[in-house]
Order: structure tokens, then sequence, then C-alpha cells
């Protein structure tokens, strides 16, 4: 199973670098052509304007987001907030908790609240994602710490579309 990390900050021109050092390696769709929207299953998401960014490990020669984070695949839904017009078996199948690896979750928590703060409307698009489920639910609005509260509280799920604002 891969994992995907994605920050979709609003209204961004130019895509920016971390100034600080991370364990997390940026990458945007500017300059790295790797990195893509998912246009056809995430059409808010991808449709928005801004610059998309991935959040990535090298692993071996590979970025990806495999080794920054995990999931709870045995919690059952009644475990999970999952958002009550979501009646789709084959949608709550795919509603895991997002766990951030705890060496990374410092970083994690930095790089989102530069990107954030760096943003040019206060407001960006976060997406952690896997294969399947691919069907587009959308959260909002969140504070960073509102995020960071529920993330700790493994209320942040898989394939779901959070958007935090200032």
């Amino acid at each position: 199973m891969s994992f995907d990390l994605e920050v979709l900050v609003v209204n961004q021109a130019v895509p920016l670098h971390l100034p600080f050092q991370s364990r997390i390696e940026l990458l945007n769709e500017q300059d790295d052509r790797g990195v893509q929207r998912f246009k056809d299953k995430w059409k808010v998401m991808s449709h928005a304007k801004g610059v998309w960014y991935s959040l990535v490990k090298d692993d071996e020669g590979i970025q990806n987001a495999y080794l920054l984070c995990d999931s709870d695949f045995e919690s059952s839904i009644d475990e999970v907030p999952v958002p009550f017009w979501v009646n789709n078996e084959d949608v709550l199948y795919n509603l895991t908790p997002l766990i951030i690896r705890p060496e990374f979750r410092d970083d994690f928590e930095k790089v989102l609240r530069y990107l954030l703060e760096n943003s040019p409307i206060g407001t960006l698009m976060f997406l952690a994602r896997y294969q399947g489920g691919d069907y587009e639910l959308i959260q909002g609005t969140l504070t960073i710490e509102e995020f960071v509260e529920q993330l700790d509280k493994k209320n942040i799920l898989f394939n779901v579309c959070y958007v935090l604002a200032k």
C-alpha cells in the first residue's frame, strides 16, 4: 500500500521551499513534475488555484509518504468520526485514522504551520490518501490548532480533505 500526504496552498503562485531543516521533504508540482493532482478523483481540491505539495521522505531513492505515516486499519467505523452523511460501505471502509509516526510529528506540524502562514489567503487543503477510497469528502474549516488536536486524538482520517484556515 502507498500513502500520500498532499497539501494545496490556496491561491499561492510561487512555490515555497522550507527555510528550516526538516526530516520531511516538501515537493511541489512546479519544480517536480512527479507531483500530480488527483484531477479525476478529487475535483474540488484539484481545481482550486494554488500550489500543490507532497510531503515525503526518501526511501532508498523513492520519495513517498510511506515512512511518515501509518493508519489503524483495525479500528472500528464506530471509533472514528465519520461524517454523518456517508453511508456507502465502500467509502466507510477507507476512512481510517491518520497516524504521523512520532519521529516526524514535530516536523509535520512545523511544515503545515509554515505553509499556512505563507498562504496568500491563510488557507490550505490537506489530504492524507491511500490507494482506494477516492470518493471526495471535504471537511472544513479547522484552525491549525484544531487540526493538530484532532490528529493527536486520531480523528483526522485518510481519504478526507481538510480545509485549514488562519
